[in-house]
């Protein structure tokens, strides 16, 4: 079913409350404009350094959110200028140029010396020169620098990069620009002047034609006048663009940047089978914004019967109409009368359901209305004959008020005493042999069969086996003691009848010495086969149990606390807390497969106790898989029982452990894969700090430890941003956390490295066990030592040389996850070769250099955990601690880092 998504953004100009262009002003009068709009607003005016002489403010409005009313007191001819209002993440704005008028002042007295006469009247005494003189006054005042765009920028490797660098002065001011950008000699610089009244404009351009990575930093303008200096700034951030990126669009969206543009974009869901709520989110240099959509998949009217299956005379029924309650309203039971019905098993004709005379409507009780679905129950009781029929449920559709109709054929049927087809025969065998025999019985209702031998209740053993409701009898490898009167019994509600016939046992004696020596050459046969196995096993070198099991196992309990070999017996399952339905989980692709094991992508229909259907990860083992295997797998489940739930750790949510299928362990799913791969694959993303255009990344706390809030909202982004040292540090983090869980439920992981670590949403790194899963006999980072594979690189020296493993081996492998994480995903120790000298070195305290993108801090933590003394390393509490306060000094950098490039006056 097709879904079509729009959406369409539309931001107008701010509107101010004085509608002209141009204000006049008299000096010492005070200036009042108020300016309305959409979103938060702040003002900017001429000569931005007047704000400390306090005469202007700025004050939210009382009859609105987004209002915002300028008052500038005692204006001065300074004052004459561009005061403009836009919105803070956007280049909408409108401005109003206001002129302030200054007092007319007198003229100067100037004494001139006349003499008057009657005939030449009035003479000037002296002799009067005319001389004319250019008058420049030299001025040096500059109102205002501004840059555009002002705000921080972020661009892709090869776009055009165009910065405007604009000042305004008085007249007669000569400017000098200076810019300082990260690649000086990559730009071209063009400057420019124009002359408006009163006021002159000078402009700077800047220009890359193609930006690279280098070209990410701040960008600043600087301009002189002689006697006053002024600058501003703006920040860009350049994105490489990866190879081979898909993009998806989620939203039909207007954007203004350079005229009007609409991207329409359609979400497509095929055979729609669940509800859930998809976010539409439409993004461009302007802002973004988003929708939320719920998507409702309706299932129509369905009929249930209980019991099933044949009904009779007196039995007790209920039909149950289920609808769902957002599309259907006003439910029905009905009965279609005898001479109307002409389709005894459904299909009832569409022109019934407009005709409700033709039905006889029934009196229900609605029984259920949790969830998605309403249920109207009928309930019949003590049923006859005349009972039988057509049972209609008719609801009406809540939008188009049509209504819809569905029917239910009941078959009512006269009760019948149990009757057997055939008798039983008497039969007489040999030992060794198999009897089989077979009692049919037939009645309304069905019989129940039950089997007796010599007057007492039949039980099932390995030799007796009841199949097809027990109507067949199989009696395998017969003994003598199998010898006796069989009687086959059939009951239902009228009554019951029954067969008997004899076996009799022969040959007991000339039997026995065969029987011997079957049993003799049988075990000689197996005692050769069981040598055979273990020379096998000695020869391929796979270890069958103890300590370096690590083919099977990683995460074990402590084996001061519990013994390795008694896992499975001491540690409890709860089938009633954790088993699963198999049909309720469809398989799909393979995520991982291993000598003995796999794991499995799957979906879980209501595995969180909702009717949603959840992504999962199965583990199961390989088609042939031995007992010591199954046990394995089955350890596995009971110590993520124990475990318990926490953040930091693949969490396990069911499993499957009936008869009749395989043993599948059903455990959360991280669709990002494993942290070591996806380090790698963003090497070419990494940057030390990244500042935000909105706000820099929070920290919150988390039982009084600080806990990184990510940024990100969906899985798209955790692909498209960059990585930073903060994100390193909060993997790291993070790691240390779910291993301080561990220690404290008494578990040693013993294969702890960032092939481990899984990578979930909202940059949530998990702790796992890929156990039967993983093939060390192709993975190069186990390395063959004595009878096993081992991760030589990722141990501790005590752990290579004496086999031990304890938390505090766990804290040095934890350290080599350090360097992982801080190399972006190189492999440990490189360049060296993984044999017995790098063990003797290590022992003798040779250790790996600092990685390429690790800090001092850092670097010093990994030394701390691989102390040659185990107890002097750090416990996971203290790293947990440590790593804390690292990750909240780092955010607080990036937070100063965000106030310098974010500083505006509002």
């Amino acid at each position: 079913m097709p879904v079509f998504i729009g959406l369409f953004i539309s931001l107008d100009q701010p509107s101010l409350s004085i509608q002209k262009d141009v204000l006049t002003i008299t000096a010492n009068d005070t200036l009042n404009i108020t300016c309305s709009g959409q979103r938060a607003l702040y003002w900017s005016w001429p000569n931005n350094q007047s704000s400390a002489e306090k005469r202007i403010s700025v004050t939210d409005c009382s009859d609105g959110p987004y209002c915002k009313i300028l008052t500038l007191l005692r204006v001065i001819g300074n004052d004459t200028g561009d005061y403009r209002c836009l919105y803070r993440d956007n280049q909408a704005a409108t401005t109003i140029y206001v002129y302030v008028q200054g007092k007319c002042l007198r003229s100067s007295h100037v004494a001139l010396p006349l003499a008057s006469q009657e005939k030449r009247g009035i003479e000037y005494l002296q002799t009067l020169l005319t001389l004319s003189f250019p008058i420049a006054v030299v001025g040096y005042r500059i109102y205002d620098l501004t840059m555009n765009p002002h705000y921080q920028v972020e661009l892709a490797v090869g776009e055009k990069l165009v910065l405007n660098c604009t000042v305004r002065t008085e007249l007669n001011v000569g400017i000098d620009f200076k810019w300082d950008y990260p690649s000086i000699k990559r730009a071209t610089i063009r400057d420019l002047k124009t002359t408006a009244g009163e006021v002159k404009k000078f402009v700077s351009t800047l220009t890359i034609d193609s930006v690279n990575l280098s070209d990410k930093g701040r960008y600043t303008c600087a301009a002189s006048s002689g006697r006053m200096n002024v600058k501003n700034s703006s920040y860009f951030i350049i994105h490489g663009m990866a190879p081979s990126t898909s993009v998806l669009l989620f939203v039909a969206a207007f954007g203004w940047i350079t005229g009007v543009q609409e991207t329409v974009s359609t979400l497509v869901i095929q055979a729609a089978n669940v509800s859930a709520l998809y976010r539409c989110m439409a993004t461009n240099r302007a802002g973004s914004s988003e929708r939320v959509i719920s998507f409702h998949v309706t299932r129509g009217l369905e009929i249930n019967l209980q019991p099933r299956g044949q009904l009779t005379e007196k039995d007790n029924m209920s039909l149950q109409c289920t609808a769902d309650k957002f599309t259907f309203e006003k439910l029905s039971w009905y009965k279609l009368s005898a001479h109307v019905s002409q389709t005894p098993f459904g299909g009832l004709p569409m022109p019934v359901c407009k005709n409700l005379n033709a039905l006889q409507k029934l009196n229900a009780t609605v029984s259920n209305t949790n969830g998605e679905n309403v249920t109207l129950e009928l309930i019949l009781r003590n049923i006859s004959l005349q009972d039988g029929g057509d049972y209609v449920c008719i609801a009406q559709d809540k939008k188009a008020k049509t209504q819809h109709c569905l029917v239910k054929h009941l078959t009512v049927q006269e009760p019948m005493a149990p009757t057997l087809a055939g008798n039983l025969e008497n039969q007489t065998t040999n030992i060794g042999e198999t009897i089989e025999v077979s009692c049919t019985a037939n009645g309304i209702p069905p019989p129940n069969i039950m089997w007796f031998k010599n007057n007492e209740t039949l039980v099932e053993d390995s030799g007796i086996v009841l199949k097809d409701g027990n109507k067949t009898l199989t009696i395998r490898r017969v003994r003598k003691e199998d010898g006796g009167l069989y009687t086959c019994l059939a009951c239902n509600v009228l009554g019951c009848t029954k067969a008997v016939a004899f076996f009799a046992v022969e040959g007991a004696e000339e039997k026995t010495n065969l029987e011997l020596i079957i049993l003799v050459g049988t075990a000689v046969i197996a005692m050769f086969f069981w040598l055979l196995l273990v020379i096998i096993l000695r020869t391929v070198k796979r270890a069958n149990g103890g300590d370096m099991k690590t083919g099977y196992l990683s995460i074990i309990m402590d084996p001061d606390e519990v013994p390795i070999d008694e896992h499975c017996e001491r540690l409890p399952y709860d089938a009633s807390k954790w088993e699963f339905p198999r049909d309720r989980l469809k398989l799909g692709k393979p995520l991982g497969r291993g000598a003995f094991g796999q794991v499995i992508e799957a979906d879980a229909f209501g595995i969180d106790k909702t009717a949603t259907c959840r992504t999962v990860a199965v583990k199961m083992l390989k088609e042939g898989a031995t007992h010591s295997e199954h046990r394995a797998l089955m350890s596995e489940l009971k110590i993520l029982i124990h475990i318990g739930h926490h953040l930091n750790v693949v969490n396990l949510l069911g499993a499957c452990t009936k008869p009749g299928g395989p043993l599948m362990v059903i455990v959360e799913y991280c669709k990002f894969g494993n942290l070591s791969a996806y380090l790698r694959s963003k090497r070419s993303e990494f940057i030390p700090y990244k500042v935000q255009e909105e706000r820099p990344q929070a920290v919150l706390c988390r039982a009084g430890r600080p806990v990184l809030q990510p940024p990100c909202t969906g899985p798209e982004d955790l692909c498209k941003n960059p990585l930073t040292m903060e994100d390193l540090i909060c993997y790291s983090f993070q790691v240390a956390r779910g291993m301080e869980f561990l220690a404290s439920r008494k578990c040693i992981h013993r294969d702890l490295a960032a092939r481990n670590i899984l990578l979930s949403d909202n940059n949530v790194v998990k702790i796992c066990d890929f156990g039967l899963a993983r093939d060390i006999y192709k993975d190069p980072d186990y390395v063959r030592k004595g009878d096993a594979r081992l991760p030589l690189k990722w141990m501790a020296p005590e752990t290579i040389f004496d086999r031990v493993y304890t938390i505090q081996s766990d804290v040095w492998s934890f350290g080599v996850l350090l360097w992982e994480i801080f190399s972006l995903g190189a492999s440990p120790y490189p360049g060296v070769k993984i044999d017995e000298e790098f063990c003797r070195r290590l022992k003798e305290g040779t250790r790996m250099r600092a990685p390429d993108y690790t800090t001092p801090e850092m670097y010093q933590t990994m030394l701390d955990c691989w102390h040659g003394d185990p107890k002097q390393r750090p416990t996971f509490s203290e790293l947990v601690e440590h790593l804390g306060n690292l990750l909240q000094a780092n955010v607080r950098q990036v937070h100063e880092m965000y106030s310098l490039t974010t500083k505006t006056t509002t």
